[in-house]
């Protein structure tokens, strides 16, 4: 019935032992002492070790760990036309900044930002693997708008570049989509603007859409969550508790995916409150066979690195007790 993913970014270097230090790289890039071709074999590698870290922890569907991204609007806004580097500014309530870009003028797709980096993720597993893009309307609302008078025509061209991302990583080969849409539950009084620019985003794609809502609650905007054309609607139930009872109110035919295990702190869950949580979902969904994910409330990637890795494995050990299957490593 269940099945463990991994969303999000995932820790750019590891503990020390040989892995590639993608941070130290960077460093000796910026100082023209390492050329773009071997800071891209970091990147590479990085991603090799990540997905690595994730088939030994036996979880079924893993990610590239967004190794480029240091946020989830960045890699897209740098990617497209429209777009210019602006000042630095806190990410949610975190510990980190990133610099919010600025739209300056008509946004228009150029190319993927991210298809890249998941075919090489192919290439180095053959376990399922789940691609990602930023959302549309947190695309819009993770920058500052110096263009568009018109905020429908803003969420339309966001839309338009997030079609041409989802387009392209389907044409890759990619069976699922993440769409990152945090600043979706902050702001309930726009679900209507919102749903129509994820809509436009995803109707008729050739691959799975799943949006994902992390830091912000759900429960005023679930109704209209279950009515958008995509296949999957999933939440961070760690931030916001009561995100779980939204989840379970849904139709219980629809795919979920539920963020269970704290991202941003290093205390392992206990196994016993998992496999209860794990429980009430099986007997809300009764004997239907539609997706459903358990998976980290947010990235992993400001865990220190053996809480990122103990908290993946005690993930899939729980729910391949609760399943009654053998983790796969």
């Amino acid at each position: 019935m269940f099945k463990t993913a991994i969303w999000g970014n995932l820790p750019k270097i590891g503990d020390g032992s040989g892995r590639p230090n993608l941070r130290a790289a960077r460093n000796r890039f910026d100082k023209a002492k390492l050329d773009a071709d071997e800071l891209d074999q970091v990147v590479r590698d990085t991603i090799a070790a990540v997905i690595g870290d994730q088939v030994d922890a036996g979880i079924d569907r893993v990610g590239d760990g967004r190794i480029r991204w240091d946020d989830p609007v960045t890699p897209f806004a740098m990617a497209h036309d429209g777009f210019e580097p602006g000042g630095l500014i806190r990410f949610f309530d975190n510990n980190v900044y990133y610099r919010r870009p600025i739209i300056s003028g008509p946004i228009r797709f150029v190319e993927s930002a991210v298809r890249r980096d998941f075919a090489f993720a192919q290439t180095v597993t053959d376990r399922p693997l789940l691609a990602s893009v930023c959302g549309p309307f947190s695309m819009a609302h993770l920058c500052v708008n110096q263009h568009h008078e018109d905020q429908s025509g803003l969420y339309h061209e966001c839309a338009d570049v997030v079609r041409g991302e989802i387009d392209a990583l389907a044409s890759a080969g990619a069976d699922w989509v993440q769409l990152d849409e945090p600043c979706l539950g902050f702001h309930p009084e726009e679900i209507d603007a919102a749903c129509a620019a994820i809509s436009r985003a995803v109707r008729h794609v050739k691959t799975n859409v799943f949006v994902n809502i992390y830091f912000s609650p759900i429960a005023a905007i679930a109704d209209r969550l279950w009515q958008l054309p995509v296949q999957m609607i999933g939440a961070d139930c760690v931030s916001h508790p009561a995100n779980f009872d939204a989840l379970l109110s849904g139709p219980s035919d629809r795919a979920t995916a539920f963020g269970l295990i704290d991202a941003r702190n290093t205390r392992l869950e206990d196994a016993k409150a998992l496999l209860a949580k794990l429980e009430r979902i099986a007997q809300r969904r009764g004997d239907n066979d539609s997706e459903c994910w358990i998976a980290p409330s947010a990235s992993l990637e400001f865990l220190p690195f053996q809480a990122y890795r103990a908290k993946m494995k005690l993930m899939a050990t729980v729910v391949r007790e609760f399943c009654g299957t053998p983790v796969a490593g």
